[in-house]
């Protein structure tokens, strides 16, 4: 139930940190930052992100945990953080795009990294 909700509120969260409907599911808006920070607290729980997609073009100092050769990542002004997989958008071509992706919280080792669920370009 709660995920039916965040997939039909993640529209809303463009002005919004939080989002509450009928005071029971809250949908709230992480930074790259946040997850990387709390990453044993959010291991397998939803978060939604927002961000610049950079595919495979990485920052030297994002830490990639290896999952898949697929692996790509996006970028806020807190951080980089890796996805599993490249969740639809091509690693050359959507380069720059701004997304909002709602993705499990994973590690691997001592890497945390997230397993996109959906995608969605920003305008």
């Amino acid at each position: 139930m709660k995920r039916l909700f965040v997939l039909i509120f993640l529209t809303l969260l463009s002005g919004c940190a939080t989002v509450n409907v009928n005071g029971e599911a809250r949908v709230r808006l992480f930074t790259v930052g946040e997850i990387l920070k709390n990453c044993p607290a959010l291991s397998g729980k939803e978060v939604v992100v927002e961000g610049t997609y950079r595919g495979w073009s990485c920052p030297a100092d994002c830490r990639n945990p290896g999952t898949t050769r697929s692996d790509v990542c996006i970028t806020d002004s807190t951080g980089c953080i890796y996805l599993s997989g490249t969740g639809g958008l091509d690693p050359l071509t959507d380069r720059g795009k701004r997304v909002r992706v709602l993705a499990l919280v994973s590690k691997k080792g001592s890497i945390c990294y997230l397993k996109p669920e959906k995608i969605d370009e920003l305008k």
